[in-house]
């Protein structure tokens, strides 16, 4: 592990590369994978690929377990206020001005916290490329959990960048704080 003085880095003053290659790192994965699913797998209005039933059917990578299909989301997180793409897209170009003005508070003079916050940022970048070009969040990871008879909301490489990194930047502030 390294010392506080590895982890702060050779060259403290933001920006970084670290921070943008993280960002674009995550956006291209983002949107490579969601071109792939949008080529390769049929989606219709009302007929979605996670009903099984369907024409539409998902890709099974483990069985009962997780697969990939091709889901729109117009709200954020589990759905929550669907429909307000404007108010949802307004609050992703506010995070990712918030991100930056104050990115010398956040620890962006830290190594780990530019790459999380990249990653970050990456994640809210990917989303809102969906929301400006399609009007809507394209998901693809879909996890069930038939222990307890649950299928988690579907999820894409963006959602998984915006968790990453704040997981990465909560574990970095907590071990190496704000020095």
């Amino acid at each position: 592990m390294p010392n506080k003085a590895e982890y702060r880095g050779k060259n403290a003053n933001p920006p970084s590369i670290a921070f943008f290659v993280s960002a674009i790192l995550t956006v291209i994965l983002d949107q490579l994978t969601k071109y792939a699913v949008v080529k390769n797998i049929a989606w219709s209005y009302g007929n979605p690929t996670y009903h099984f039933g369907s024409e539409n059917q998902p890709i099974p990578v483990i069985d009962n377990f997780l697969y990939i299909v091709h889901i729109t989301n117009e709200g954020a997180a589990w759905g929550i206020l669907s429909g307000q793409t404007y108010l949802l897209t307004s609050i992703a170009i506010l995070a990712l001005l918030a991100v930056w003005l104050f990115r010398r508070s956040l620890g962006f003079a830290h190594l780990y916290g530019r790459i999380a916050l990249g990653i970050f940022v990456g994640g809210v970048v990917g989303n809102l490329i969906d929301r400006i070009c399609y009007g809507h969040v394209i998901d693809f990871i879909d996890v069930h959990l038939p222990i307890i008879n649950y299928r988690w909301p579907a999820f894409n490489v963006a959602d998984c960048g915006i968790t990453v990194g704040v997981a990465i930047y909560i574990v970095a502030m907590f071990l190496y704080g704000d020095d």
